[in-house]
């Protein structure tokens, strides 16, 4: 696809083997409109075969035997209308034929060009016969034309859509046309969103039938520069698209849209035919210096006031832009134009002609025709293939340096028949290569990019039918018939989006005459250029950034809004939750910022599922490894250290987007909540700053500014920015039930379950209490599980923590009244204008107490955000203020003090009131600022089907000390444990899928357990009993016998041939006290639920000190465990603690490296894991005794202090590095 003939292609260029995503094009979704068809090229016969739908064989089977002009007379009449034919097209290498139906899609605009007597295709600009003639310039189109193509369009944008959907969005579809059409009626013309552009931008790329490159049209890079008024504005945004494109040489295809044509005004237009190209100068004698196809346009640059400083024959035009309703004005971009030296490898004379080229190929002066709206202004690049600039230099319109090549080769050039231009050709390509390659600025040669286009054929045809294809430019202009290109048939026509040729604006008006009034606008630009660079930020921000969470608790929602809150210095940026973004829409964004934590044992957390599954099943297949090439991304993952799979869920999300072919702008950043993951983060969220600055050529992306960016940032809470409501309005306000205000809260579907007891199930004389807590849950559908789930419990505060915590707020309302918190507007410039609205946190209006009560955590240490924002409520007369102001600031560092801290006192919001009483904390901060109270998550202890309409919680009370020697109670635990038969609970059941019991239930069942890690195991045997215990038997299918299914299983007592062993190691501190579910263990074993139980004991002196992991390398059992286990398939299923489930992986281990080598055993464990054969249920990490958190925050801070020395070491390096080119330099 060239601007004009001779002229330099950019998208020409493409690397073997690049891919396309898979875009669904189905046969009843319009796809474009069809335009010439081309069936006979440079007069050869062709073989292409055209089958009718309609009834009858004869004229297919005649099809056969004609040459593509006898067949385009039979296709011609039928063509365009009722019938419905399709063009088969061969391979003259291979053999194989393709299927063209594509041409068939959409809306025709104007009839084929060919006719059976003669075809145009090798005209640079078809034209006459029977095509209608183009609508003069200032003639919009119709709006009845308009529409027509706005409709075509949409179906296009919609229909890849539901590219990975059952169905498209049609409610979607249907409103949006809604929109447009009435825009449509009104004005006659109608907006695109920036989406429906960027998908129209890189449709048009992948419709141009004169591009060899277009394998790569789903990595075009969209600048919208629609909202800009002035040629100071359009130059800036083409700097950035010079700059964005270059890329250090490393070059990127991208366009840059300027605002689309309107009736009534004048255009905005690039009048240069691209950003670089060389000027011509004509001598006394009629030779030209420079490149001749510049003739015209280098006199146009005079009349305008250009002056070049030498003549020469590499000298670089200037860019003259025209904006709407203005004079076109020059400007000088020369310094931008990265040029590559062109010599040999082999022919050190090469050097001695002084030639050069420009690296960044960009047509400028192409109309983009995108939905019935035309954009005259729309400057795109790509990268060379190597044929083109080889035939510029050597063309004898051009620079015609063949025969001088020649001279110095030594080779005949008195007659042709010795082909001494070819080899002279062969040898000025090979140097162009040569030259760009040892430049790294990227390049193509033409066999390569012939194999990458028929690639981009292939897919073309298997995922929509066809592929407009002009055979007589996409053949490369030497050495045609070596390459795949040749040799298979192509079908011309043209579909919409599209890129068209129009006319030059310098011949539409008379602009040749502005040269004598050039000065007047030269004021005119000054004063435009300096107003221009108050908008430099803006037009910054209107790169897109979406800010995506997925979180447990809060803490990565509110890391999320922090990055939010920084990008919003350059960026139009979004801060959203996976599970309320659709994934789908990924394609159509830019910049992608991820923020999430990791859920149990490297799992996602629940609102990230559908998210991440979407992702990971488009990542298996290869065919979407390209689809977002699109964006730029980093990943954020907050974890734990304590885990074996430390921040596991933020590296998956960074391995599958960078699957899926997106460019990644940072590593992925990590935060270890037990040591430095404040300062983690906010050192990556900076860095992640910078580095998106640089890739999108934003000016702010230097540190200096990116510090001035953080300390702007405003802050999440200041007494003016709230205001506590307290009136009758808001108390008569209708209520939700806690439930529902929970559920809202929470963004869950709640539910209310009744209690039915609270049992303790140690021994008289424990020293510790395990409860069993019984719920009915009448049968609520919200309440269905399975064995294996969890149930999420909406916990309540301590009553008197909570009245210690009123106590000591500095509060102006009643504890008991409903209160409206309302937060107050900033406008344009920043300060607040008196407009106020409702914050919006709570689902609905709640007393302090209520909140205190149920919605807020008042038990977890304060955090360091928290705390730099009560620093603002200090008062400083108080006693001891100014050393409380000292403690205060430092722990909101977030550094090493603040960690020794938190995990020192683990204190509650009344216990660091109490330690800095000099805080007036108010009701405003404590209602805005405060983390949720999150609801805990239990492993259910019971089957539905033997319990029906219940659900039962095996719950260890949880009781410790910290190290101020402050006694702590956990506070669902001592909730649950204070509650009688009758109360009532909020809660909601959490799937979790990979902790089912196996479909084939004749394999073996390895159940591994100690302390309240038997929860699960308890409905796994109750599930079992359920099926041994139904009375009515009925003879199964043998595949039947291999379903875990209840609804299709039903065995007798006496068929215990239908399960295969159920094995469970159980541990313990003493048999007596802590073997909590003895009696129903021995009552499971002897019906036959349970084939064996191998119990450790490890404080019991009537019993050897033994673990369970210690039991299951037991020789005894591990024999059995290996045929089990790699024999028989078996599955193996641990619930506990991380570092109890780490050593009982690697006991496994142990036991199969008597059999296998240890590197076979490890890869087998992993590999049961790949399979869903090794599961876990691990609880999370407490912190809750001294001996625990020692140990791990050492290792964590241990870590955490390597890695510190390591960044120390880099900053200090550089720093000499610059010291020493310093001194050097003086």
């Amino acid at each position: 696809m060239d601007a004009e003939p001779g002229e330099d292609c950019p998208f020409e260029g493409g690397e073997s083997g690049d891919q396309v995503p898979d875009v669904e094009a189905s046969s009843s979704a319009s796809q474009g409109t069809a335009g010439r068809l081309k069936l006979a090229q440079l007069g050869k016969a062709t073989s292409v075969q055209v089958e009718t739908s309609a009834p009858g064989r004869g004229f297919m089977s005649r099809a056969r035997s004609m040459d593509a002009t006898a067949v385009a007379e039979e296709v011609e009449a039928p063509m365009f209308g009722k019938r419905k034919e399709f063009i088969r097209l061969k391979n003259l290498l291979t053999g194989h034929d393709a299927v063209d139906t594509l041409h068939q899609s959409g809306i025709m605009v104007c009839p084929v060009a060919c006719t059976s007597q003669r075809c145009v295709g090798s005209l640079m600009l078809p034209s006459g016969g029977e095509q209608t003639p183009k609508r003069p310039h200032g003639v919009v189109r119709p709006r009845e034309e308009v529409e027509e193509h706005a409709r075509d369009f949409l179906n296009q944008y919609y229909g890849s859509l539901k590219r990975h959907a059952n169905a498209k969005d049609t409610a979607a579809h249907e409103k949006r046309l809604t929109q447009v059409l009435l825009e449509i009626e009104e004005k006659g013309t109608y907006d695109l969103t920036e989406k429906e552009l960027a998908f129209g931008a890189k449709t048009a790329w992948r419709n141009a039938p004169r591009c060899i490159g277009r394998i790569q049209w789903n990595r075009l890079q969209l600048f919208d520069c629609r909202h800009v008024t002035t040629a100071s504005e359009m130059l800036d945004a083409i700097k950035r698209h010079i700059e964005y494109g270059t890329n250090g040489g490393n070059i990127r295809s991208a366009i840059t849209v300027f605002p689309q044509r309107l009736d009534g005004q004048s255009d905005f237009r690039v009048w240069s035919p691209q950003f670089f190209k060389y000027a011509a100068f004509k001598q006394e004698d009629g030779s030209v210096i420079g490149d001749p196809s510049s003739l015209e346009f280098t006199e146009v640059c005079k009349n305008l006031g250009w002056k070049p400083e030498k003549e020469g024959p590499f000298v670089c035009l200037p860019l003259i832009i025209q904006a709407r309703g203005q004079p076109p004005e020059v400007f000088d971009i020369s310094d931008m134009n990265w040029e590559v030296d062109i010599t040999h490898p082999t022919y050190e004379w090469f050097a001695e002609l002084g030639l050069k080229w420009y690296c960044v190929p960009a047509v400028t002066n192409l109309l983009f025709d995108c939905g019935g709206i035309e954009f005259p202004a729309a400057p795109f690049n790509g990268w060379y293939m190597g044929t083109e600039i080889g035939r510029d230099l050597c063309d004898e319109s051009r620079y015609n340096i063949l025969p001088e090549v020649a001279r110095r080769m030594g080779l005949d050039t008195r007659s042709p028949s010795s082909l001494w231009k070819d080899k002279a050709l062969v040898e000025v390509n090979l140097a162009v290569l040569n030259s760009f390659q040892k430049k790294n600025v990227t390049i193509s040669d033409h066999h390569s990019a012939s194999e990458s286009f028929m690639k981009h054929l292939e897919k073309e045809y298997a995922t929509r039918g066809g592929c407009p294809t002009d055979w007589v430019w996409v053949n490369p202009p030497m050495s045609a018939s070596t390459t795949p290109v040749y040799h298979q048939e192509m079908l011309m026509y043209q579909l919409r989006p599209s890129y068209e040729y129009q006319e030059d604006p310098w011949r539409i008006e008379a602009h040749r005459k502005l040269g004598d009034r050039k000065d007047r606008f030269r004021h005119f630009a000054r004063v435009v250029q300096a107003f221009n660079r108050m908008f430099k930020t803006s037009m910054s921000r209107r790169v897109k950034a979406v800010i995506l969470y997925a979180t447990e608790t809060g803490r990565s929602a509110t890391y999320a809004k922090k990055v939010g809150e920084l990008f919003s210095n350059s960026f139009n940026f979004q801060v959203t939750c996976m599970d309320e973004y659709n994934p789908m829409e990924l394609e159509h964004e830019q910049l992608v910022v991820i923020v999430t934590s990791t859920f149990g044992n490297g799992e996602p957390p629940e609102n990230g599922i559908e998210f991440f599954q979407t992702l990971n099943e488009m990542a298996k297949d290869e065919e979407h490894s390209q689809w977002l090439t699109n964006i730029k991304f980093s990943v954020f993952g907050l974890g734990s250290r304590a885990y074996p799979h430390f921040c596991a869920f933020g590296k998956e999300m960074d391995r599958v987007l960078k699957q899926l072919g997106g460019e990644r702008v940072l590593d992925v950043g990590e935060g270890d909540e037990l040591c430095g993951q404040e300062e983690s983060f906010q050192e990556w969220m900076k860095k992640c700053y910078l580095m998106a600055c640089q890739a999108y050529h934003i000016a702010d992306g230097d540190k200096t500014l990116a510090d001035k960016a953080l300390q702007a940032i405003p802050p999440a809470w200041e007494e003016k920015m709230f205001r506590i409501k307290e009136d009758s309005e808001v108390a008569a306000a209708p209520k939700l039930s806690l439930t529902e205000a929970l559920g809202g809260l929470h963004h869950k579907k709640t539910a209310i379950a009744t209690i039915k007891s609270v049992k303790e199930l140690q021994a008289v004389g424990a020293t510790r209490s395990t409860i069993l807590v019984e719920f009915e849950t009448n049968k609520q559908a919200l309440l269905n599980y399975n064995p294996g789930d969890h149930l999420a419990v909406c916990p309540a505060n301590d009553t008197d923590l909570v009245n210690a915590v009123i106590s000591k707020l500095a509060l102006k309302v009643d504890a008991d009244v409903p209160l409206l918190v309302e937060v107050q507007q900033r406008g344009e410039d920043g300060n607040y204008n008196n407009k106020w609205m409702e914050s919006g946190r709570f689902p609905q209006k709640v007393s302090m107490r209520t909140a205190l009560t149920h919605y807020l955590d008042i038990t977890s240490p304060a955090t360091p955000q928290f705390i730099a924002l009560a620093i603002k409520l200090l008062d400083n007369d108080a006693e001891g203020a100014s050393k409380q102001k000292e403690r205060l600031e430092e722990l909101a560092k977030g550094s090493d003090g603040y960690e020794d801290w938190k995990f020192g006192r683990f204190s509650t919001l009344a216990e660091f009131l109490d330690e800095f009483p000099a805080l007036r904390v108010t009701a405003s901060i404590i209602l805005s600022q405060l983390p949720l109270l999150q609801p805990r998550f239990y492993s259910i202890s019971s089957c539905p089907k033997l319990n029906p309409g219940e659900v039962h919680l095996t719950v260890a009370v949880v009781t410790y000390s910290t190290k101020a020697d402050v006694t702590h109670h956990g506070v669902c635990s001592t909730w649950l444990s204070k509650l009688t038969a009758g109360e009532q609970i909020t809660c909601f059941v959490r799937k979790a899928v990979s902790f089912h019991l196996p479909d084939d239930f004749l394999v073996p069942v390895i159940m591994v357990g100690p302390g309240t890690g038997i929860a699960p195991f308890r409905s796994f045997w109750q599930h079992r009993r359920h099926l041994l215990n139904v009375q009515h038997s009925v003879k199964l299918a043998p595949d039947e016998k291999r379903r875990q299914s209840e609804s299709t299983v039903v065995v007798s007592r006496s068929d215990e041939s239908l399960f295969g062993k159920m094995k469970l190691f159980f541990g313990c501190r003493h048999d007596k006290i802590d073997n909590i579910y003895k009696q129903e263990i021995n009552e499971s074993l002897l019906e036959g639920a349970l084939s064996k139980v191998c119990y450790s004991f490890s404080r019991d002196p009537n019993h050897p000190k033994q673990y369970v992991q210690s039991r299951i390398e037991d020789s005894k059992e591990a024999e059995q465990l290996i045929t089990d286990i790699c024999e028989n398939n078996g599955h193996i299923y641990v619930c506990g603690d991380v570092s109890m489930a780490d050593r009982v992986c690697r006991a496994f281990e142990n036991i199969l490296m008597t059999v296998m080598s240890t590197e076979e055993a490890r890869a087998y464990i992993t590999q049961m894991k790949h399979e869903g054969r090794y599961h876990e249920d691990i609880f999370g990490v407490t912190l809750k005794t001294q001996e625990v958190t020692d140990g791990k925050r050492a290792h964590a801070k241990k870590l955490w202090e390597m890695t510190a020395k390591r960044r120390r070491s880099i900053a200090k390096f550089r720093q000499d590095r610059i010291r020493a080119r310093t001194g050097s330099m003086v």
